[in-house]
């Protein structure tokens, strides 16, 4: 008797009396060939081919003692098979799954529809990089399948190049010449320093000045994480209360206090186990004054449901003490408190979020997509501290169950230097170059303006691949490069 597992559950153990009887459409597909008749020629020109979808079709038997259990596994049956493009897994291939739905049942047979005709090995292969550059990726599958690739470097680097006999792709940028001035950024504060600074109790918060911040941020871990968070809310003052922290942000390499131009990243959370619960946290970077040049804001005062905003904030040159929002919102966005990535991006692995000042242009990034604006007031202020709180809604009782930051990168851009090494890929940056998604991301951040035109990218064809890295002539020692497949076959 052969077991069956879909979607994570085998269906023997779920449903008693459940018994295979036979399988067919896990065999060798055929190929549909396209070729197209020349007149006044024999035969015809082969144009080419491709594989269709998959049906694979289970005959069972379902046993009970009587008509009503039989009714009752029925159901349950029915239940376990609602799961669209999920794990289809054969015990006699333990290690290979389909990609499938259920399209048809009945009291004797399923057919499993696979879109995809193929079937994939349950775990990664994964190849290292040897000290000539060189990765051989053996692929014992039977079709070509994507490489992805996970790239941490060990010192500055500004160009990746992959090759193999099969394509070629380049980002970043082919060296420049040494011994030039040229400008670099600098990583002038990080989340560890927020969290060993002492919270400010008598500032006032630059975005909402009329929030209490008498109470405190506190670190809380929390599904592998660590995140700067909520502690208590302190003596009630505004509509929203809680704890922030002020760090006045350190002179560059040169110096020189302050910052034109400047880079934000940070990673972050905000999510509620049950609905209702409510909170609000921001960042704000401020000149040495202390007012507001750019900022953002997360809020969620829905006392009953999921909804929050997440707000693009910037300097307000008519904003005062008195206003709750004593910035400028340039665009709100709602979004639900959700563990689902498609209804909440502040959750889990893909919390990124950045933040960037280039003169009288400000990018904010949302969900995927930047979002650019050119505000002239803030073009000459400098950037001189960073402000992060956390709050709680004075009018609820029940606080978001965590809401907080675990990454917090500040960097001052434009940093003049005398220097051979360009920096677009900083020390300890780890880029992913996705060739299942066709992405590539440094940080967690896509940057599809990094690729060189003329590109191609290649996949592991069956066999070994001989790939090929290579890097800018200064970056010594070579990144830590690590290659993924997952095997396929028809």
């Amino acid at each position: 008797m052969l077991n069956i597992k879909f979607d994570g559950k085998w269906l023997e153990a779920q449903v008693p009396g459940f018994q295979v009887i036979s399988v067919s459409g896990r065999e060798l597909m055929s190929y549909d060939v396209n070729e197209k008749k020349i007149p006044g020629i024999d035969g015809a020109s082969y144009t080419g081919s491709e594989i269709g979808s998959r049906d694979i079709e289970v005959t069972y038997r379902l046993c009970a003692p009587m008509l009503e259990a039989r009714q009752i596994r029925m159901n349950k049956l029915n239940s376990l098979l609602k799961a669209r493009e999920a794990q289809l897994i054969f015990a006699d291939e333990l290690d290979k799954y389909f990609i499938a739905s259920s399209a048809e049942a009945d009291g004797s047979k399923i057919v499993f529809h696979c879109s995809d005709p193929f079937k994939y090995s349950t775990t990664e292969k994964t190849f290292q990089m040897d000290s000539t550059g060189t990765i051989m990726v053996e692929n014992t599958g039977s079709v070509p399948v994507p490489i992805r690739y996970e790239i941490t470097h060990n010192h500055e680097n500004g160009y990746v190049g992959i090759a193999s006999e099969h394509g070629a792709m380049e980002f970043g940028k082919r060296e420049e010449a040494d011994g030039q001035t040229y400008q670099q950024m600098e990583h002038l504060l990080s989340i560890s320093d927020f969290v060993s600074a002492s919270d400010d109790t008598t500032s006032k918060d630059a975005m909402h000045p009329t929030y209490g911040t008498k109470g405190t941020l506190t670190t809380k871990s929390w599904a592998g994480r660590t995140y700067l968070t909520l502690g208590t809310v302190g003596t009630l003052v505004g509509a929203a209360n809680g704890g922030m922290r002020t760090l006045t942000i350190p002179a560059d390499s040169n110096g020189q206090s302050g910052c034109l131009n400047w880079y934000l990243y940070g990673h972050l959370i905000m999510w509620a186990n049950v609905m209702g619960q409510t909170g609000e946290m921001s960042i704000s970077v401020l000149t040495v004054d202390n007012k507001l040049i750019a900022g953002l804001n997360w809020n969620k005062t829905d006392m009953s449901g999921n909804t929050a905003y997440y707000d693009f904030v910037v300097y307000n040159p008519s904003g005062t003490d008195n206003d709750a929002m004593k910035g400028r919102v340039l665009k709100s966005f709602a979004y639900q408190t959700d563990h689902r990535h498609e209804l909440n991006p502040w959750y889990g692995d893909w919390g990124h979020v950045d933040l960037k000042k280039e003169g009288s242009k400000i990018t904010y990034f949302y969900w995927g997509q930047y979002h650019t604006f050119n505000i002239p007031e803030i073009a000459n202020l400098k950037a001189a501290k960073v402000q992060v709180s956390c709050k709680a809604w004075r009018a609820s009782n029940k606080t978001l169950y965590i809401h907080g930051f675990d990454t917090l990168d500040f960097y001052k851009c434009n940093v003049s230097k005398w220097r051979d090494v360009p920096n677009r890929y900083w020390q300890g940056s780890k880029l992913e170059i996705g060739g299942n998604t066709g992405q590539f991301l440094v940080a967690g951040m896509p940057k599809p303006q990094d690729e060189i035109l003329g590109t191609k990218w290649f996949k592991a064809e069956p066999g070994e691949t001989e790939v090929k890295l290579y890097f800018s002539s200064f970056c010594s020692p070579k990144p830590t490069v690590v290659a993924r497949i997952r095997e396929a076959w028809l």
